[in-house]
């Protein structure tokens, strides 16, 4: 994920860097509304593997009966049940994943990851991106985007949670890591 990503990130980034004395932009990170929010309290996923085999059961078109997450979709980041960042979230057949979301272009709100099935209807996802000093030339370090997701029965919305974590180039934390839910609903042609 690019700059501003989710809701989280660049406010812990931006809070932890206040506090030490540092300066440093995230790539992929929260609006600055959320620099007061609190880290939310990891939330322990787990993911649903489902045990239902009957894919006739799920509701969704033929191309998606063997990956029900590909697609568009409408995603909301939430952090202490507030809308912290919002995109349009394109999943791909051979496991990638595109996300476009609110921030300004410039600040870079196009972002990349990697995702895995864990189960019928549930994937992990994986977004890394940089994190950049002040002057947002020199990278000081790595953020990491982890989701646990399970879409719907009938395909057309999904639930998750998702945790940021906050690394430097050596690998040490540069703050807590912060989780919150994600709420996605498709987006179709009519």
């Amino acid at each position: 994920m690019k700059p501003m990503k989710l809701i989280s990130m660049c406010g812990i980034v931006i809070g932890f860097c206040a506090g030490s004395g540092l300066s440093a932009w995230a790539q992929c990170g929260l609006p600055q509304k959320y620099l007061g929010l609190a880290a939310a309290p990891a939330v322990e996923s787990r993911p649903s593997i489902d045990t239902d085999t009957d894919q006739q059961a799920l509701a969704l078109p033929s191309s998606q009966i063997d990956n029900p997450i590909v697609g568009l979709w409408d995603i909301k980041f939430l952090v202490g049940g507030q809308i912290g960042d919002e995109g349009f979230d394109q999943y791909h057949g051979d496991g990638t994943e595109i996300l476009n979301d609110t921030p300004p272009p410039a600040t870079g709100n196009v972002c990349l990851g990697v995702f895995v099935r864990t189960g019928l209807r549930s994937i992990k996802l994986k977004h890394p991106s940089w994190i950049y000093d002040s002057s947002n030339t020199v990278v000081i370090g790595t953020a990491t985007i982890l989701e646990d997701i399970t879409v719907d029965r009938g395909g057309n919305t999904f639930t998750g949670t998702f945790t940021v974590q906050l690394r430097d180039l050596s690998g040490q934390p540069l703050g807590p890591d912060v989780a919150g839910d994600l709420k996605g609903t498709r987006i179709t042609p009519q």
